[in-house]
């Protein structure tokens, strides 16, 4: 596998490392907690010591979940015919660590991230009138109560979580069934993409 030179942000020392660019949890299953944590993407200075988070392009495929999730800090579409992916597989691309570990979070429960996006971004509507939120994430989904679980990010750092009924994802998830369209090669699902789907079922 090619190397790839990196400059330590301290001590300027140049270093070679080998990319990462293929995540395997069903080969490993430690790497979940490690993608969470982000550890698995943290470097090492052998020089100084100094640890920074290193984002290589790379592929997150979980043949059990039948999802991939591809991390492309360019923004760049990945060619699906690179990946020949099984029929029924949901493809997905991000463009930062934060979203790349939300996404395989909420992919790997089994869950459509589609009427998942559409939830924080209707949540976040609601907030705008009372607190200054700057962002939501999915946290979780209490198997006991079915509520899903967000972290409201507000503009001072602070985070505040709050939880939606299980209901209203079913809901959501049988307009974005029924009603919505979403291609089967790798596709962004962000706010953006909620703020465009919201607008078409409105117009329906």
């Amino acid at each position: 596998m090619a190397k790839a030179v990196i400059e330590c942000p301290h001590c300027k020392q140049e270093c070679t490392r080998t990319p990462l660019t293929r995540i395997s949890p069903d080969r490993d299953p430690s790497v979940r907690k490690k993608v969470q944590d982000l550890s698995l993407f943290r470097w090492k200075c052998p020089n100084c010591g100094t640890t920074m988070l290193v984002e290589d392009p790379c592929l997150y495929h979980d043949i059990s979940g039948q999802f991939m999730v591809w991390l492309a800090p360019d923004g760049k579409k990945p060619e699906t015919g690179k990946f020949d992916p099984l029929a029924g597989y949901t493809l997905r691309y991000v463009d930062d660590l934060n979203t790349f570990r939300e996404k395989i979070n909420i992919l790997e429960r089994g869950l459509d991230d589609r009427a998942v996006e559409l939830m924080k971004f209707i949540l976040f509507l609601q907030l705008q009138h009372d607190l200054d939120v700057v962002e939501l994430v999915f946290h979780d989904l209490d198997e006991r109560t079915a509520e899903f679980r967000f972290a409201a990010v507000l503009s001072d750092g602070a985070e505040q979580y709050i939880a939606m009924p299980g209901l209203t994802y079913q809901r959501i998830l049988q307009d974005v069934t029924e009603r919505l369209y979403t291609p089967r090669d790798f596709v962004k699902i962000d706010t953006e993409w909620a703020a465009e789907a919201l607008e078409l079922l409105h117009a329906e």
